[in-house]
């Protein structure tokens, strides 16, 4: 397929041309797709293998699921909902798509509750002051607003009992002329400090150097332990700036960027991109969507928590459908051909399937067959290993617990092989 871009010195016609070649190919190369993923689902069905993951599945886009649907919490300009997917478990590759576009998989949460900082100090470099202790301001949402760095000479501490991989900012007052440097702790030479980078640690500010609420991300270093800041042991970040503040940013709220609140902060220019997200947590998903508009666009452009029944399906089922292609919980790998110590339980056994496993205090491979009835039965083959070149085994089968008892047969046999210990 050829995809380019549109020459702006052809003639409108061409260019209209060209873009309805791309569009037919497009067009083309879905279909393919499409008859190609009917074919693996055949083939699927056809050898019974478990399929991994789940495709296509709607997420509450029908008037008898919508309902499931709930309001997490209200955000500035948008809004966290949530859904539980049947049979949903988390798997990095697990997409999301609203309105059939990709949206962007923030990862697993450990938490769907905000979770705080153990401890949060603001460092008075010019001051004398020391340290101010604003902790108990920083994880209390709508509390009261405290500065940060005003100078270079200051320092923002954030401080947790264990590693951490985000920051989460809402600001009373947003900062400017702030260029932020973020740093972590390994104790090496000079200061210990080492400072996170964009390439090497992943570092990504939407905050855009405090002058909007988001987060700032990163990947926590290997190298990163613990020091005492005030007195306080524990795995710290600091930041700073390298520029004098114009205006000095005050925060509302700062907390960890890890629980579902947290993964899933949006910048201002995110909103307006509606560059969405979401995140997992447990068997759950969570999606950010707007929550403000023009009150004649509620259930099109918008929803909130107190939206009517009829806005919420508007959204959900006839305007904004969310899909998601996710791992299957049930997915029991190997099923059919599972050679092991421990036989699979009769219930994670479909009808029509078979599993092997190993006895080695017998030394006999045993083999569970669960035919298309239900009914469940279990044979061995005895495994004779010896120096020769010739083998005999015996083979007995026997209904489980779960069905009709049946006779028991057994046969011997012997063929050339070698075998080595």
């Amino acid at each position: 397929m050829n995809i380019y871009h549109i020459n702006n010195n052809l003639p409108r016609q061409d260019q209209i041309n060209d873009l309805n070649d791309m569009v037919l190919e497009l067009e083309g190369a879905l279909e393919q797709g499409k008859f190609d993923l009917n074919e693996i689902i055949q083939l699927f069905s056809d050898i019974g293998l478990n399929r991994k993951f789940l495709r296509n599945q709607g997420l509450g886009n029908s008037l008898s699921t919508v309902s499931g649907w709930s309001h997490l919490k209200s955000e500035d300009g948008y809004s966290i909902w949530k859904y539980s997917p049947t049979n949903y478990t988390y798997n990095s590759e697990n997409k999301l798509y609203f309105d059939g576009k990709l949206v962007e998989n923030r990862g697993e949460a450990n938490s769907e509750s905000a979770t705080t900082f153990d401890a949060v100090y603001l460092y008075n470099g010019d001051s004398g002051a020391g340290y101010i202790d604003d902790t108990t301001e920083a994880g209390t949402e709508g509390g009261t607003a405290f500065e940060v760095m005003d100078s270079i000479n200051d320092y923002l501490y954030l401080g947790e009992a264990t590693i951490f991989s985000g920051i989460k900012f809402e600001w009373a007052t947003r900062g400017s002329n702030y260029t932020l440097k973020v740093e972590y702790y390994n104790g090496e030479s000079g200061t210990g400090w080492v400072e996170l980078q964009e390439g090497t640690d992943s570092l990504v500010d939407d905050t855009s150097n405090f002058e909007s609420d988001g987060k700032i991300t990163f990947t926590a270093p290997d190298d990163w332990i613990t020091t005492s800041i005030n007195s306080v042991t524990k795995y710290w970040i600091r930041i700073s700036t390298t520029t004098t503040p114009v205006t000095t940013a005050e925060a509302n709220y700062i907390i960890p960027g890890d629980s579902v609140p947290g993964l899933l902060a949006l910048s201002s220019s995110q909103i307006l991109d509606e560059d969405w997200a979401w995140c997992s947590y447990n068997s759950s998903i969570y999606v950010t969507i707007r929550n403000t508009g023009n009150s004649a666009y509620e259930g099109d452009y918008y929803i909130t928590s107190t939206s009517t029944t009829v806005n919420k399906e508007n959204f959900f089922v006839w305007n904004h459908p969310f899909t998601a292609d996710y791992e299957d919980s049930t997915y029991i790998s190997g099923l059919i051909f599972n050679c092991s110590t421990s036989p699979v339980a009769d219930s994670d056994l479909s009808n029509n399937k078979m599993t092997f496993w190993v006895n080695e205090s017998e030394n006999k491979l045993m083999v569970k067959i669960k035919f298309s009835n239900g009914v469940v039965k279990v044979g061995n083959v005895s495994l004779a290993i010896s120096s020769s070149s010739s083998s005999s085994s015996s083979s007995s089968s026997s209904n489980s617990s779960s069905s009709s008892s049946s006779s028991s047969s057994s046969s011997s046999s012997s063929s050339s092989s070698s075998t080595s210990a």
